[in-house]
């Protein structure tokens, strides 16, 4: 009988013990510092965006996280603190001109420098979400980014 009972008691517990874990809303994050080199000069700015889907990155109206940033020593480097862990992708371009978009000449090439996450190239437009990706999920994580 005394078996039953401390078996019935433990079940009964774990539940409790488990469902208590499992809706812990606890969301892990860390800090992601990014590199950014292979600046030409350090006219205008560097145009950042970092996207958390696919939607986002695909868009051309929306990002996660934008900023618009001076280049110095030909070179940004940028921390973003307290980022949940996830799948995100950057893209960077060199404003040089100021004008607030990518120059392209008359075949609808790039003037101006960019660059993506995973340095992944882009002869044929933006590469798409899955080679441009990288999963965070560190305290503390590196990205390096070379424009060209």
């Amino acid at each position: 009988m005394q078996i039953l009972i401390v078996t019935t008691i433990f079940f009964l517990q774990v539940p409790t013990t488990f469902s208590q874990v499992n809706n812990s809303n606890i969301t892990e994050r860390g800090t992601l510092n990014i590199k950014i080199s292979g600046f030409e000069n350090d006219k205008g700015n560097c145009w950042f965006a970092l996207d958390n889907s696919k939607d986002v990155y695909e868009s051309k109206d929306s990002v996660f996280i934008g900023k618009i940033l001076p280049i110095n020593n030909r070179g940004v480097q940028l921390r973003i603190d307290s980022l949940e862990y996830g799948f995100y992708a950057i893209k960077v371009f060199h404003d040089e001109s100021s004008n607030g978009k990518l120059d392209v000449n008359f075949l609808g090439i790039p003037t101006e420098n960019y660059g993506y996450s995973n340095n992944v190239s882009a002869w044929f437009g933006q590469p798409d979400w899955e080679k441009a990706k990288f999963f965070f999920n560190q305290r503390e994580m590196t990205i390096e980014i070379s424009v060209d």
